[in-house]
């Protein structure tokens, strides 16, 4: 990309939304960059398993899916950066100004924003103090648990499915929920019913994290205000996820300006409904670029 020239499209995002709208766009021909502040595939390269995603009878690692759409962007000639978009503008008349944070800004007839979603806080006493030394969200962000004692906080398909992949080798895994009744789909609750290591604790909410260097223990409260106590080496929080949604002022959708994947607040969050969102954003993309 040449200085002060004007892109057709920034992609904000890097997932699946992000890389399969940069796919088609670049594919089609049009001068698209992509810009991904962490990492390429965002949170579904760190999926374990990827088991219902079409053309992988036997299951796909979520690392190796997005790294193969990755690789089949740059084919088609997408440009994909590391950068992290800090600000939108569109003076009267003329193209969106994308600020980036580490300085610069990209100037483009349309953006798709394919910021995905982040993890909700638990609220716990301790949370910050022990983020990232014991306190995690994915397996992928941790070290081994091989034999360790683990708390995974949460009653959605997520946390059900992190508590039957970390049984596989911690020593003891404890599936903390504030309902009495976990909302996954009976595959993965089949599953976690014959992992004899796994123990579910309903009613119950995480209230405290405390320890030295590292975490040692996780206090739970139940719906009447008991309290319990665990001994753990690692605690995953997963207690749902909020989209990353646009700055205010363009969630109304300006002439130009798209939403695709989590971003949207998409409540059917798979790798496959992401990237059919992403195709289907990047084609009123470009039924828009053809017009002006």
């Amino acid at each position: 990309m040449r200085s002060g020239e004007t892109l057709d499209c920034v992609i904000v995002g890097g997932g699946p939304a992000g890389l399969a709208a940069g796919i088609h766009l670049a594919r089609a021909g049009y001068r698209a960059v992509l810009l991904e502040k962490k990492s390429f595939g965002g949170q579904a390269a760190g999926l374990a398993a990827v088991e219902n995603y079409p053309g992988f009878p036997r299951g796909v690692t979520g690392k190796k899916l997005m790294s193969a759409w990755l690789a089949q962007a740059r084919g088609w000639g997408l440009s994909c950066r590391r950068g992290e978009a800090v600000r939108l503008s569109r003076p009267a008349g003329g193209p969106f100004s994308v600020k980036l944070k580490k300085g610069g800004s990209l100037s483009a007839r349309s953006v798709i924003w394919c910021a995905g979603a982040a993890f909700r806080r638990l609220g716990a006493a301790g949370e910050d103090k022990f983020s990232g030394r014991g306190v995690w969200n994915t397996a992928d962000e941790a070290p081994s648990c091989r034999g360790l004692t683990v708390v995974v906080a949460g009653g959605g398909e997520a946390a059900v499915q992190q508590a039957a992949l970390l049984s596989r080798s911690a020593g003891r895994v404890y599936l903390v929920s504030r309902s009495g009744r976990l909302k996954a789909h009976r595959l993965l609750l089949r599953r976690l019913s014959l992992r004899t290591n796994v123990e579910w604790l309903p009613d119950r909410a995480v209230a405290a994290l405390s320890g030295g260097a590292r975490l040692k223990t996780v206090e739970l409260r139940g719906r009447g205000g008991a309290a319990e106590r665990l001994k753990a080496d690692a605690l995953f929080a997963l207690p749902g996820k909020e989209p990353r949604l646009p700055p205010a002022a363009w969630r109304r959708g300006p002439r130009g300006f798209f939403t695709a994947g989590d971003a949207r607040g998409e409540i059917f969050r798979q790798v496959a409904v992401a990237g059919g969102d992403g195709v289907r954003a990047a084609m009123r993309c470009i039924r828009y670029l053809e017009k002006i």
